[in-house]
This record gives structure tokens, sequence and C-alpha cells, in this order.
């Protein structure tokens, strides 16, 4: 079978949603520092982590992001494993590494879709020199 040559462009889908909900989990910090006052919202919090975890390491496994997903389980996971196991009382400071998490790993997704877009961009610019004899007009807006 033989592969094709033509250039293909990357999805970038899964990154612009997994970067967007990142923008959440980092905004909802704030209210696990008012939680301390206001232990009302700390169910909530640990709800919306245990939610949103499986979600953000399937995008790790699909964008082959293997150094995240281990940092993610050596950062986050082992840290809330051994608290519940030794001090089931302070499990809510389990929650601080999880949030730490997502605010590295949001800082760099935004390079990961910085990079996609300008390859996809190239990849738009030699679709449209390599056609520019051939009378196509219509080409696929990136944003």
């Amino acid at each position: 079978m033989r592969k094709s040559n033509k250039p293909k462009l990357e999805d970038i889908n899964r990154l612009e949603n997994l970067y967007k909900y990142l923008n959440y989990e980092v905004s909802s910090s704030l209210l696990y520092l008012g939680s301390w006052f206001i232990p009302m919202f700390m169910p909530l919090l640990s709800l919306a982590a245990i939610v949103f975890t499986p979600y953000l390491l399937f995008v790790l496994y699909k964008e082959e992001r293997l150094g995240w997903i281990i940092f993610f389980i050596i950062s986050t996971l082992i840290p809330i494993i051994l608290l519940l196991i030794f001090y089931p009382a302070i499990t809510v400071a389990g929650l601080i590494p999880f949030y730490l998490f997502c605010f590295l790993l949001r800082m760099e997704t935004k390079g990961w879709l910085t990079e996609m877009r300008a390859r996809n961009n190239l990849v738009l610019q030699k679709l449209k020199k390599d056609n520019e004899g051939k009378g196509l007009e219509d080409w696929t807006v990136m944003r």
C-alpha cells in the first residue's frame, strides 16, 4: 500500500477543548482557596476533579503525551492515594497538586496549540502554492 504524499492538517479540536476546560479548572482553584472558609465548595471541587481526570488522561493519551501522563500519576494520583491511606482527615489538601498540574498543563497546551496551528498554516500555504494555477478558490480558513 502506498503512502500518500499529500500534506494533512492536524486535528486541533481535542487540544482546544482541553485548553478551554483547563481554563475552567484553573479558575476554580480560587474556589478551592475559598473552600477553606466555606467548606460546602469542597465536595463540588472534588467531584469536578474526579469527573475531569478521565477526560484529561484520554486527551493526553490520544495526543501521545506519555510524559505528561506519568507526571500526572507521580505528582497527583500517588500523593492523593497516600493521603487517603495515611491521613484521611486532610484529603482535601490532595487537590493542591491537581490544580498545580492543571495550571502547568494549561501553559504547555497553549504552546502545543501554537505549534500545531503554525504547522497547519504551512500545510495550507503549500497546498495553495501547489494549486495556484489550477483555479481552485475555496480554502479552509484556520483560526
